[in-house]
Parts: structure tokens; sequence; C-alpha cells
């Protein structure tokens, strides 16, 4: 107990995030909460701007709890539909290429 070195919970984000998806990852992410989260993003293949909404809502409600929201592993796809929609900040969505 009292240890702050604990492994984030690993949030894997399916191959399409697309508008059907963005209720189900809120859905997700709101369970998630309290935990310091890693989200693998190495498999998608498609991503919409409102799963992207989901993704930077969290990591600011995560930041003003002074917990962890990070994309820890992204595909080609993902990193370049966020800069399409000009989300290159990664204070927004902080992002760590493995």
């Amino acid at each position: 107990m009292g240890t702050t070195s604990e492994a984030p919970t690993i949030l894997k984000l399916p191959a399409v995030l697309d508008l059907n998806a963005a209720s189900r990852l809120h859905e997700q992410v709101v369970a998630l909460t309290g935990n310091d989260v890693a989200v693998d993003a190495s498999e998608v293949t498609r991503v919409g701007a409102q799963c992207i909404q989901v993704l930077m809502s969290a990591a600011e409600s995560w930041r003003n709890a002074d917990k962890t929201f990070s994309v820890n592993q992204s595909s080609e796809i993902f990193a370049r539909t966020l800069q399409l929609l000009g989300v290159s900040d990664e204070s927004v969505v902080p992002m760590e290429i493995i």
C-alpha cells in the first residue's frame, strides 16, 4: 500500500474510432476515473473527431485531478489524424511513441 509508482491502467483502443465508437469510448474512460491511464492506440486505423474530443476531455480531467492520462503507443494514422485536426500540443493529448 501507499506506493506511488503503480503501473498505469492500459486503455487499448479499437481499430475503428468513429462516431459509433465515441459513446463506448466515453464509458470506458469514465470507468477508469481515478487511475493513471496509458492509452494504446497502436492498432487504430480510423479515428474521428468525436473520439479525439473524448480523449482530449479525459486528458484535461485527469490533469485537473493530478493523474496521468497519456497515449503511450500510437499508430501512424492516429498520430497523423491528431495533426490534421490541429491537435499538436502534447499538453492536450500527451503522446509517447514507443
